[in-house]
Order: structure tokens, then C-alpha cells, then sequence
């Protein structure tokens, strides 16, 4: 399992692949989305609890499906 302070090697890909304009935005989305219906984590993929998070977490988390400990490491300058 990728740790909170990592990149997920699969975001990695996707973005690359994403800003070479070989693959659509929908994919990348699809792997959001499947991340959310899994209830795990986009970045480390741990299982996700959205009840224990605050109402920003929260919505966060259904935008970019990134854990608690995941937001902090890629949102640091912004807290």
C-alpha cells in the first residue's frame, strides 16, 4: 500500500497520460469515481470512512477521492 506522503504510481500514469492527451479526462475520472464507490482512497487506496471526516474533508474526498491523511500531503500549502 502507497503511504499518505507518497504519489500513487497510478495517479502518476494517469496524469502523464492525461497531459500527453492519450487518454480522456473521463478516464481519469473513472478511476475517481471507482475509488469512491469502493470507499477507498485514490492515492494510499486504505478503506475510507467519510462519516468520521469533518464537512471539508468530506466534500474533498468526493471530488478527488483522497483520504484524510492523503488530503495533507497533497493540499499542505493550502492548510
Amino acid at each position: 500500500m502507497i503511504q499518505p506522503n507518497e504519489v500513487n504510481p497510478k495517479i502518476t500514469e494517469l496524469n502523464n497520460l492525461l497531459i500527453a492527451g492519450k487518454i480522456k479526462p473521463t478516464i481519469y475520472w473513472k478511476f475517481i469515481d471507482d475509488s469512491i464507490s469502493n470507499e477507498t482512497c485514490a492515492n494510499c487506496e486504505g478503506k475510507v470512512n467519510t462519516n468520521t471526516y469533518n464537512e471539508l474533508n468530506r466534500k474533498e474526498y468526493f471530488i478527488s477521492a483522497l483520504c484524510n491523511e492523503c488530503q495533507v500531503y497533497f493540499f499542505e500549502e493550502a492548510i
